[in-house]
């Protein structure tokens, strides 16, 4: 094949790349074109390329010949250029002076001969370019002329000046970026590099065509290219800008918080007197979307840092300018029928306000009618609440940082102080006017509701709070004046709905007047949690206490309605804003004892003198939603977040337990008629919090056994009901079925809150042993009720009956697998009892039975495996983990009298493991990591105490270890380590004894070292996995790889030997000498014993070794596995 044939043919390879006729296709093009073009980091190819390439340096001519072929194919150009950042990435320390001159020169003429080319095309080549000059920034200092390369582009024609701008863009974006490669340091040391010697330039220049194209000075050939030159200035000044000058952080600047640390160094270009001018020029004249990116400059600008400047009185200037520039915007509404530019100009407002203390603005000549305008136009926003949905936050954000400086500002005017005041009322009353009378709007045209997302929304009402706190009597009153008018109607609603029927158009009207009073309600809840917890006083207090009032009397109106009507009038956005604000209520006054004031109107008007009555109130809101919203499961969680708020408090939670609600909570059962906590019925996922919160309230205080079996006791009903059940038969009805889950859902519930080892031994006091044969006899019921079906694979959905077992199976293996967990040593028993033997025997039956019934169920819809068979062997993992985990139980005991508990639990772990495909045992997340952590605690724990192993399960273990440190998670990964360390060096332990020959250790233990003997491509195929991920993947987890790679070193050192050579051989030509020579650093001066001390030096000899190739910008050649297990195994 000739040359032109050949390129041709790669041409089309590219073309069918990125414009696949399958996926096979792709697939196989890209595999053809890294053959025919390898970086040299990719294992050795299967066929032999029609190229012959043996160094990056080849490679890297033969890409620069194929794009020089072809300068206007865009498929090989995105190819090439991805390709070349692949290869120089990786190999870039190979290449020779020479080459790398080369290269930098080849990118630069191909941009030069190409100035057209397409935007992602430029982006390609100035990533390339970008990388290239960052890895040899220093080493070359012709790399770091970066600015002057551009000098011939600049001079020659308007496309090339096009061009220009367009890659110095993206060369400043890359510099910029995050250094998260493993060149990081490097990386770093050029940005900061670039920032000192090439960034001012490239800003200048930047700012000189930007004058030039404000003052009409460049001619040009057409009004596109004249708008792709604006396009480009402004995109290189907002990167510029934006540059990570302290190089702490990730491009803080982007943020829209903080400052941004122009360096020194430019201090002469930000003073020039026309600087600031010519960009509020160029907003003026230019057309969108270019104004709007001169705009993001101005917002970065307006964040100057103070000490930039000379002087403050070039720091005056520039405020001033900014001032004043920003009023004639006003003024003319320039760009304000842009939504890119309006947003951009709130943001510009609020960064100013960010840089520019109070203190400083307020001194200057026009403040007064400065701070009128953007009031003005404040005002004009938030009644086009529908215009642009991003800027009220921005406005508000820029007014409540103005009133929170004003409370340390003490120089101010009075006249200036009073304005603020009396603007900070204006906005808060045109806020609430705007978004309360935008209700009939949004439902009458389907807008969307900024109530459906409370955490956005109150994300910017709580600035509002800050607002209305600066001059707090007066905007209280302004939202006091808005809930009267509508609570008249409110009244005047209701009472015709009482005295006759409820028509659509009644319903429709009472919708618009509770959503109104939901938007009062988060008023109100933002007003009263806005509360400082210094400088207050009674006065203000007592204000939070009128706005409560209005709330409460709301809310009275509203269940009294509901009394009459029923359930049918529910309004979620309202009852939901009820919860918020008693969360806000609770954050401000909760707790505070002197803060009294707070109770006057409200004792006045519903005798709520305190604390302990108000959270009698909201806990008869949190009950009254119970029985009303049983249904929303939103509603439903919500309430129980209040409900956990409140008992998050020390000395709220002290309180709670005082509530006559709360008494009847504790000591109320489901069983009872007109039970508010029915809603468990239809909320059932909500079950274990309730409890769990619940219990949380009734351990406040150090309670005797008595009083918690008081508690406890509304379980025993349906337990001893459950218990009284003579045949398996009889667990098979659905109300017992339903009961079984509820209830055991329940237990756990309170389980979870038992944190102590006192309070856990009076559960397992009342629950153990009686009440455990439930749980047995209910799982045997379920697994013999499924398993006598005979289930067939089918595409139909499950049936009813079999999933809600299913649910019951794993409502009583998850209770199981709460009460073995030894969380807070609360299941450490007397050393004189027999609780945790006879608690692992029964666990080891229900083990037993699920996995007895779960083997035998093999035909399960590949679509719902995992719900119907895996999760159940996950929490059958979880269960055996934490009871080998738990270090409560005296297992040395159960193979001691060879208790048969013990051997069946292990046996049905084995089969329960090898049960599971290779495949589905690594790509189901919770499956794999309940696999890896018992994996762990078993090698640890029980592996030298087992008296024999079958080979089978042994030999799974250890190849699915091999698979779990491939996978990219640092938990699997880790217990794979951690349990490849325990059974190789469990081996060794093995061995060592055998050479000792102490008979004992040989009769008991020697099945191990036979089952490694007798699997020596295993052990081969270990230590080439654990090699190769720390020579040659990126992860962070080499110290975890490190042990157990030591001990199969140890195991097999010819092995590791061989293994080394070969990686030194399979290195290209100019590394074997220094690939050499860092193995050897790596493998001398260790001891070679299982050694704490020779465990650790290896581990730290491992990270120097990475960070050594790293620093030198080595990336190591990969062996392949086969090729690499076929060498070692050939001897």
């Amino acid at each position: 094949m000739g040359q032109d044939e050949r390129i041709q043919y790669y041409a089309s390879l590219c073309e069918q790349l990125y414009n696949p006729s399958s996926n096979e296709k792709r697939l196989s093009c890209q595999e053809e074109l890294e053959r025919e073009f390898p970086t040299f980091t990719d294992a050795a190819p299967s066929k032999t390329p029609s190229l012959v390439i043996h160094t990056p340096t080849e490679t890297a001519q033969a890409l620069r010949i194929l794009l020089e072929a072809c300068p206007t194919d865009p498929y090989v150009q995105t190819f090439c250029f991805s390709r070349l950042r692949q290869l120089i990435s990786s190999q870039f320390s190979i290449f020779d002076t020479d080459t790398k001159k080369q290269l930098r020169a080849f990118l630069l003429q191909y941009a030069y001969d190409h100035p057209s080319l397409p935007p992602f095309i430029v982006v390609l080549l100035g990533g390339v370019f970008a990388l290239l000059s960052k890895l040899g920034w220093l080493d070359m200092e012709e790399y770091q002329q970066i600015q002057p390369a551009m000098g011939q582009f600049l001079s020659t024609s308007m496309e090339h000046r096009i061009m220009a701008t367009q890659l110095l863009t993206v060369i400043v974006q890359d510099f910029n970026a995050p250094a998260s490669t493993p060149y990081a340091s490097m990386f770093r040391k050029a940005s900061s590099g670039f920032r000192d010697t090439q960034l001012l330039p490239v800003f200048k220049m930047a700012f000189k065509t930007l004058e030039d194209l404000v003052a009409r000075q460049i001619p040009f050939s057409n009004a596109e290219q004249e708008a792709r030159l604006k396009e480009g200035t402004a995109q290189l000044l907002v990167q510029c800008l934006s540059y990570d000058f302290t190089g702490t952080s990730l491009d803080e600047s982007g943020e829209d918080i903080g400052t941004v640390q122009i360096p020194t160094s430019w201090r002469k270009v930000f003073e020039q007197e026309h600087f600031l001018p010519t960009f509020f020029r160029a907003y003026q004249e230019w057309d969108t979307p270019c104004a709007a990116r001169i705009m993001e400059c101005l917002v970065l600008l307006a964040s100057t840092r103070k000490a930039l400047f000379t002087s403050d009185q070039e720091r005056d200037h520039f405020v001033q300018t900014i001032m004043q520039a920003t009023q004639a915007i006003i003024l003319q509404s320039q760009g304000m029928n842009d939504e890119k530019c309006y947003n951009e100009f709130c943001r510009l407002l609020f960064r100013f306000r960010s840089m520019a203390p109070l203190h400083e603005i307020a001194e200057k000549p026009a403040f007064e009618q400065w701070i009128e305008l953007v009031a003005d136009f404040t005002v004009q926003a938030f009644q086009s609440w529908n215009w642009s949905h991003n800027t009220s936050s921005y406005l508000l954000g820029f007014w409540s940082r103005l009133v929170e400086s004003m409370a340390y500002q003490q120089n101010l005017k009075g006249d200036i102080k009073t304005k603020l005041q009396s603007i900070s009322v204006l906005l808060v009353r045109t806020y609430i006017l705007s978004y309360v009378q935008s209700v009939p709007n949004r439902i009458v045209e389907m807008l969307d509701d900024p109530l459906d997302d409370e955490e956005a929304l109150v994300e910017s009402l709580i600035m509002l709070g800050k607002i209305a706190r600066l001059q707090y009597e007066n905007s209280s009153s302004v939202l006091l004046s808005v809930f009267d008018p509508i609570a008249v109607e409110y009244q005047e609603l209701v009472a015709q709905m009482r005295l006759g029927a409820v028509t659509e158009q009644l319903k429709n009207a009472l919708d618009v007047i509770e959503t109104k009073f939901a938007w009062l309600t988060y008023f109100a809840s933002v007003f009263v949690g806005s509360r400082p917890a210094y400088a207050t006083s009674d006065e203000v207090d007592a204000v939070d206490g009128e706005v409560t009032a209005k709330v409460l009397q709301l809310m009275e109106a509203n269940q009294s309605l509901l009394r009459v009507q029923g359930s049918s009038l529910l309004n979620a956005k309202l009852d939901s804003a009820f919860i918020y604000f008693f969360q806000q209520f609770r954050k401000a006054y909760i707790g505070e004892a002197s803060a009294t004031a707070v109770y006057n109107k409200t004792s006045e008007m519903f005798g709520i003198s305190g604390q302990l009555h108000m959270l009698d109130v909201i806990m008869q809101k949190i009950v009254s939603n119970f029985q009303c919203w049983r249904d929303d499961e939103v509603l439903i969680k919500r309430t129980l977040d209040l409900f956990g708020d409140l008992a998050s408090g020390y000395s709220a939670l002290r309180n709670l337990r005082k509530i006559e609600t709360v008494q009847y909570l504790l000591r109320s059962s489901m069983l009872e008629d007109g039970n508010p906590i029915q809603f468990l019925d239809e909320q059932r996922r909500c079950r274990m919090v309730y409890y769990t919160i619940l219990c949380k309230i009734l351990f406040a205080e150090d309670i005797d056994e008595d009083a918690f079996d008081t508690f406890i006791s509304r379980f025993e009903k349906p337990l001893d009901d459950l218990n009284s059940l003579t045949t398996l038969d009889s667990f098979h009805a659905p109300r017992v079925q339903q009961l079984l889950h509820d209830t055991f859902r329940d237990l756990r519930g309170v389980l979870t809150s038992l944190q102590s080892k006192k309070h856990f031994s009076f559960f397992f006091s009342w629950f153990y042993p009686d009440y455990m044969q439930v749980v047995l006899r209910g799982l045997e019921a379920c697994c013999t009720s499924i398993g006598s079906s005979s289930p067939t694979v089918t595409d139909a959905p499950p049936a009813p009956m079999l999933a809600t077992t299913t649910l019951v199976i794993h409502s009583l293996l998850k209770f199981i697998a709460e009460l073995v967990q030894n969380k807070n040593s609360r299941l450490n028993f007397d050393i004189s009892s027999p609780n945790g033997l006879l608690l692992f025997k029964d666990t080891s039956r229900a083990l037993n039975i699920y996995g007895r019934y779960i083997l035998e169920r093999t035909a399960v819809h590949p679509d719902r495996i995992y719900q119907e068979k895996y999760k159940g062997i996950t929490i059958c993992f979880r269960i055996l983990a934490n009871c080998l985990g738990g270090n409560y139980i005296s297992f040395g005991s159960l193979w001691l009298y060879q208790d048969d508990a013990i051997d069946q639990a292990f046996q049905m772990m084995f089969q329960l493991m090898m049960s599971i495909p290779m495949n589905d045992l690594l790509n189901f997340p919770k499956l794999t990591k309940a696999y890896f952590l018992l994996v762990d605690e078993f090698a640890l724990s029980q592996l030298k105490s087992i008296p024999m192993l079958p080979m089978e399960p042994f030999v799974f273990i250890l190849e699915s270890c091999e698979q779990g440190v491939r996978i990219d998670d640092p938990y699997i990964r880790t217990h794979a380590s951690a349990t490849l360390d325990h059974v190789l060096t469990f081996v060794i332990e093995q061995e060592a004894s055998l050479v000792k020959k102490s008979r004992k250790n040989q009769r008991r233990s020697s099945w191990c070292l036979e089952y490694v003997k007798g699997n020596p491509h295993l052990m081969a195929s270990l230590l080439v996995v654990l090699f190769g991920m720390v020579l040659f993947d990126t992860n962070n987890d080499q110290w975890q790889l490190s042990r157990p790679l030591y001990v199969l070193m140890l195991l097999q050192k010819d092995v590791a030997l061989k293994y080394t050579n070969q990686v030194v051989y399979n290195q290209l030509p100019e590394r074997k000498e220094y690939v050499a020579n860092a193995f050897k650093q790596l493998l001398d001066g260790i001891g070679w014993t299982l050694a704490r001390g020779d465990r650790e030096a290896f581990s730290r000899k491992v990270l120097s070794f990475r960070r050594e190739l790293n620093a030198n910008q080595i990336t190591l050649s990969p062996l392949s596995a086969p090729m690499a297990m076929s060498d070692i195994l050939s001897v």
